[in-house]
């Protein structure tokens, strides 16, 4: 390969290269969070986290307790079921305190999340 063959070809990738990073940026990738009421713990939801960074996400409730239960988050809540799963998608803004809960046993079963 001559001298200048090996300068075009660097040239060339060079040039995709900052076509790369001029690239806008991609979506963010869903993230499903599974949440899940066990058999065994009946009134426990099992998974959900105490922080998340803002952004959407796909909230998978799995509930095995024969118990009718439902998740809700913020505003989003999937219908009461006793066994099986359903999701529910959230968008969660930074700075935010967002509360969850089942909806027919908030008193035992809620929380809260931090979005940072």
């Amino acid at each position: 390969m001559s001298i200048r063959t090996r300068v075009v070809a660097v040239g060339a990738a060079t040039a995709a290269a900052l076509a790369l990073t001029a690239a806008p940026a991609l979506a963010q990738k869903a993230t499903t969070i599974t949440v899940t009421t066990p058999k065994s713990s009946p009134f426990a939801l099992k998974g959900m986290p105490k922080t998340l960074k803002a952004g959407t996400y796909t909230f998978k409730y799995v509930n095995k307790s024969g118990i009718g239960h439902n998740l809700k988050v913020g505003s989003a809540a999937t219908p009461v079921f006793s066994t099986g799963s359903k999701t529910i998608k959230v968008k969660l803004k930074k700075g935010a305190t967002v509360a969850y809960e089942c909806t027919p046993h908030k008193t035992v079963m809620k929380g809260t999340i931090k979005v940072t």
